[in-house]
């Protein structure tokens, strides 16, 4: 693969963190699932209109498998399409670790070397995905849930929720395996999310974290491969009371203030029934669960490791694709504006991150969130060196090759 060097102009320096209207700072707070104290136990009503209205749905199209993700806030959200390499070595971060550099001897941890190359988009840079797919099939998506209750028992390592995301695609090849590995680590961190899997075998399954403890839907459990913003169990239960679905309700009449989306995604992979085009129709599917404020639409092709997107800055669809022997000759992270102005193939416009332009990325995505002036100043600057400082002590071993012989010469 010919690359080249990413200009530092495609991440222009961040703004300077300001104060903004009190609404305007819930709001954003809120989409990150950084919900205020006096707030923190409240479970919202069922179905009822999320502040981040994010979806994620699964087509099997004859055997090819297609996973099909919108990501929505009420803000601009910057971010990378990364190409991450294998033979990686790296260790479990939990989130307070990223604020404060001190890693306590207590705390349990893994340490892995990237099995697998992986596709990831990401908004606090590299190694901190917020979805993705790796080169064996595996694919998982994060939504927002505000039910969400981490895990905090001392049987098994935690890690910072993104961590935990590429910590799977690095690791393994299949939703089986992934699902396993809760056994040894799971993630933790500021958000409150719940996840989808699947893989190029057609296996899928949702995992959500309900007081402290995994909940998995799977197989049977698992009759809609669709997930938003309510706990799953909920949305199912919902569903049965509507015609077609053994109830009587009209589905085609929406509620005041309803959030209608998984009833759509599930209408209409039913009527779908695997006709036409896959990737059109995700497309197409994506734009029908837009509410006004989707900033990113992704595509995954399992089997193909061909990732497609398209976002609100720049709408043309672009694809990437990375096959093993792709991964075999990638020596070290790539990676591409996920708002590059481009159409069709961009393969070949993924660049070499630099330190400082990563760096830059992460701060301009934290520049778009509001915590209030006091965690502005003084928590922001903090997680952005840490989250900076993290990702690049992760090198593969031709890095640190080449890095022994400059200190050698």
């Amino acid at each position: 693969m010919n690359v080249r060097r990413l200009p530092c102009a495609a991440f222009p320096e961040p703004p300077a963190f300001a104060s903004r209207p009190e609404n305007l700072m819930r709001s954003r707070v809120r989409a990150l699932g950084l919900v205020p104290t006096s707030q923190r136990g409240e479970t919202p009503r069922a179905r009822r209109m999320p502040a981040r209205s994010c979806a994620t749905f699964v087509i099997d199209a004859g055997g090819s498998v297609v996973a099909a993700h919108n990501l929505d806030e009420s803000f601009p959200v910057p971010g990378l399409v990364v190409a991450n390499p294998r033979g990686v070595a790296k260790w479990s971060v939990r989130f307070h670790e990223l604020l404060v550099p001190l890693r306590a001897r207590s705390t349990r941890r893994v340490r892995w070397t990237s099995k697998y190359g992986s596709l990831t988009w990401n908004v606090f840079g590299r190694e901190f995905p917020d979805g993705g797919m790796n080169e064996a099939g595996l694919y998982v998506a994060e939504m927002t849930l505000l039910s969400t209750t981490w895990p905090t028992g001392r049987a098994t390592a935690h890690m910072y929720h993104h961590q935990w995301i590429q910590y799977l695609l690095d690791n393994y090849a299949s939703v089986s395996a992934a699902l396993e590995s809760l056994a040894v680590a799971g993630p933790e961190g500021h958000c409150r999310w719940h996840f989808l899997l699947a893989d190029r075998e057609g296996d899928v399954a949702v995992v959500e974290f309900l007081d402290g403890r995994a909940v998995i839907y799977r197989d049977e459990e698992l009759p809609y491969r669709v997930l938003c913003n309510a706990r799953y169990r909920e949305e199912v239960d919902a569903l049965k009371s509507y015609a077609g679905f053994g109830g009587s309700k009209d589905p085609g009449i929406r509620e005041a203030d309803e959030d209608p989306r998984f009833r759509l995604a599930v209408s209409a992979l039913a009527a779908s029934a695997g006709s036409g085009d896959a990737t059109e129709f995700a497309f197409s599917l994506l734009d029908r669960l837009d509410l006004g404020t989707r900033k990113w639409a992704t595509v995954c092709r399992l089997a193909e490791g061909k990732m497609l997107f398209r976002t609100s800055v720049a709408p043309s669809p672009r694809w990437i694709a990375m096959s093993a022997n792709g991964f075999a000759n990638l020596d070290r992270p790539l990676a591409l504006d996920i708002h590059h102005n481009a159409s069709g193939d961009v393969t070949q416009e993924l660049a070499p991150l630099s330190a400082r332009d990563h760096r830059r990325a992460v701060s301009a995505a934290w520049a778009e969130i509001d915590l209030g002036l006091l965690a502005n100043a003084l928590a922001k600057p903090l997680l952005v060196h840490g989250l900076a400082r993290t990702a690049t002590a992760f090198r593969s071993e031709q890095e640190r090759m080449i890095g022994q012989r400059r200190t050698r010469s």
